[in-house]
């Protein structure tokens, strides 16, 4: 790790991951210094009707009903419905369809690399937004061209607290604590659970550098599923010591302890599978993004040859 290639200005990057990691936001002015946008609002208009590119417009104002979401492909009739003002083009996963976009989150590998979910980029119309809300993981948002006003809070967001008309988590109360209007190459880091909202002020392109953060519900269950797969039909219940029951239909204390027998052999923590699957799990590929490779690699021999030359680069949606 270069410590001056990080974004995060006079901070050191030990000091973001002590201070600031998970903890509290941070503003970067001219974190990218300079900075200039390498796609273009009519390229990324263009990229969201790909149908294999995930893409949503918000609309705050226009649609069926406030912050009425419209999921991809786009088309030019949907850009030509769209109002002059109140909204939003969001496109995700953008490094691994442009690998060339790929040394803005290269400059923060000073977090763990698995970690890293997408690059997003959004582009909003005058007032355009995507409504106040939390993310469940950590982002930095890179202003990429034009203006954008952001408010946050950190106070606690309950379940009342939502737009109703909306599908999205829009919170119908937001309460502002800190304001800033930023530029590009300025960026704003949240940790999970910030309320956020920002608002174009004119056009503008924003990038946000996601953080992976796998919820324990989805962590357990495609543990589970990765042990049942290897799993023998063969391996069943067994109760070889079964007595007669003077109530048939109770389920007894010693069926109970058989049954925690099984689980325990599978879901123990130092389990010999648990390295080797969360290994795969978080370097695996999203399904919607696995790219072909142009063209096929003979041999482990050509592949030597290429990674000797300097030319053979890891696809970032691999």
């Amino acid at each position: 790790m270069i410590e001056t290639s990080s974004p995060l200005g006079n901070i050191t990057c030990k000091t973001f991951m002590e201070e600031y990691w998970q903890k509290k936001p941070l503003l970067v002015r001219q974190a990218f210094a300079d900075f200039k946008s390498p796609i273009t609002a009519e390229e990324l208009a263009g990229l969201a009707c790909d149908e294999d590119v995930n893409s949503r417009i918000v609309m705050e104002k226009g649609g069926e009903h406030p912050w009425f979401p419209i999921f991809g492909p786009m088309s030019d009739e949907i850009y030509s419905s769209m109002p002059e003002t109140h909204w939003s083009l969001v496109v995700n996963d953008l490094e691994k369809y442009l690998p060339e976009l790929s040394w803005i989150t290269d400059r923060f590998r000073f977090i763990p690399e698995w970690r890293l979910d997408d690059l997003m980029i959004s582009y909003a119309a005058d007032q355009g937004s995507v409504g106040p809300h939390i993310d469940l993981y950590d982002v930095f948002i890179l202003q990429g061209q034009g203006q954008r006003r952001w408010q946050i809070s950190t106070q606690p967001v309950t379940e009342d607290n939502q737009v109703k008309e909306t599908p999205l988590r829009i919170q119908k109360d937001f309460q502002a604590e800190e304001e800033w209007i930023v530029e590009p190459g300025d960026m704003l880091y949240l940790p999970p659970g910030v309320s956020h909202h920002g608002v174009s002020l004119g056009e503008s392109l924003s990038y946000s550098i996601g953080f992976r953060a796998t919820s324990h519900a989805d962590l357990v269950n495609e543990f589970i599923g990765h042990i049942t797969q290897n799993l023998s039909p063969l391996l069943t219940y067994q109760d070889p010591d079964q007595r007669i029951q003077e109530h048939p239909n109770e389920i007894k204390q010693d069926a109970l302890e058989r049954v925690t027998e099984i689980f325990k052999q599978y879901l123990q923590p130092d389990h010999p599978e648990l390295q080797r699957w969360f290994g795969r799990y978080v370097s695996d590929s999203k399904a919607d993004v696995i790219t072909e490779p142009e063209k096929a690699v003979a041999s482990i021999e050509e592949l030597q040859v290429l990674a000797e030359a300097g030319v053979l680069n890891r696809h970032p949606a691999s």
